[in-house]
């Protein structure tokens, strides 16, 4: 049923809905043409299966006879397979009108299922009740569900969006970035006071970190996209590790702390990108050094099981807040105050 070709066509195509003379099956209508489109684009049907047992039983409640409650989504498949039909090419249009009478019969399904049990379970003297039950739930229900279908697609043009921004920006900023740190290097290079030199180093530090910093948002935007490509090698998780270690022997020197390494020598070594596995093995144990008081330790130690190598990363640090644990891999998330670390 999912097809993103078919949720787009279908977005840009709202018109095609057109004039309803009855209220009732204008509000089913344009709820059923929300929940299409949030089928053929993340194949959820909850959605609509939840809509269409209310509109069932509220039938069932009015005495409206089942053709009749049939009529609305066998006219807007019609409809679109009508437009489809005059508008696509074959190839294309094929597997979106495949998609099409796969939410159909799904929607077809699901409404005779949920109108038979309703009847099944209601009676003639409680038609008024269950009528009155339903007249106003099922409208407040059609209108939140196409206003939550329609939200969840602006959050993912918003996501979107925010992606684009950042590969722009990064590969923007690559460009003036890389004219400064050349500029610097030739300054180094010069024969000038010695309190230029103190003001050229810091230009040079401070360049450098921005381009680890536009590194990083290219190598999110090459996330977003699916397009980080990797080159495997077999790795030693050890070798790695230390040299790691000794990369940030300045940092751990200058806070008293120390890192301790446990059974890593047993690990064998994996098929892995060497560059994104330092990278990673990097950050994670610069963020212990970070949020690691001074005098404190750092232990990596490592196992292996039945189908993987596992290495673990323990410093005698303020810890993560158990309410961040579950959203310490989202994208920006910082978890607690970061005032509270020693750096």
């Amino acid at each position: 049923m999912k097809n993103e070709r078919l949720a787009q066509w279908l977005q840009d195509h709202a018109e095609m809905l057109g004039t309803i003379d009855s209220a009732e099956d204008k509000t089913l209508n344009q709820t059923l043409y929300e929940g299409i489109i949030d089928i053929a684009l993340h194949g959820d049907t909850r959605m609509v299966d939840s809509v269409l047992e209310s509109v069932a039983a509220h039938a069932v409640g009015t005495g409206r006879v089942l053709t009749n409650l049939l009529g609305v989504p066998q006219r807007l498949r019609e409809q679109i397979w009508h437009r489809i039909g005059e508008e696509i090419d074959p190839e294309p249009g094929f597997a979106m009108l495949t998609a099409v009478d796969a939410i159909f019969v799904h929607i077809i399904r699901v409404m005779i299922d949920a109108y038979l049990e309703a009847h099944r379970l209601s009676r003639v003297e409680k038609a008024v009740e269950i009528s009155q039950l339903y007249t106003e739930s099922e409208q407040k229900l059609m209108d939140y569900a196409a206003e939550v279908a329609r939200a969840n697609r602006e959050l993912a043009r918003l996501e979107q969006a925010k992606t684009d921004f950042i590969s722009i920006a990064a590969h923007e900023l690559k460009t003036p970035l890389t004219l400064i740190q050349g500029y610097v290097n030739i300054l180094r290079e010069l024969d000038v006071d010695q309190r230029v030199v103190s003001f050229i180093d810091g230009i040079y530090r401070g360049s450098q970190r921005m381009g680890t910093i536009i590194d990083d948002m290219l190598d999110l935007s090459a996330l977003d996209t699916n397009q980080l490509n990797l080159v495997l090698e077999p790795v030693s998780i050890r070798s790695m590790i230390e040299l790691i270690i000794a990369q940030q022997g300045g940092a751990l020197t200058e806070r008293n702390q120390r890192v301790e390494t446990v059974d890593l020598d047993s690990l064998p070594k994996v098929e892995v990108d060497p560059a994104r596995l330092h990278q990673i093995f990097n950050q994670i144990i610069s963020n212990a050094i970070k949020y690691t008081p001074d005098g404190g330790t750092i232990t990596v130690s490592g196992q292996t099981t039945l189908d993987s190598v596992q290495v673990t990363v323990k410093d005698t640090g303020i810890g993560i807040a158990p309410e961040d644990r579950e959203n310490i891999f989202e994208k920006f998330y910082r978890a607690g105050d970061s005032s509270l670390h020693s750096t």
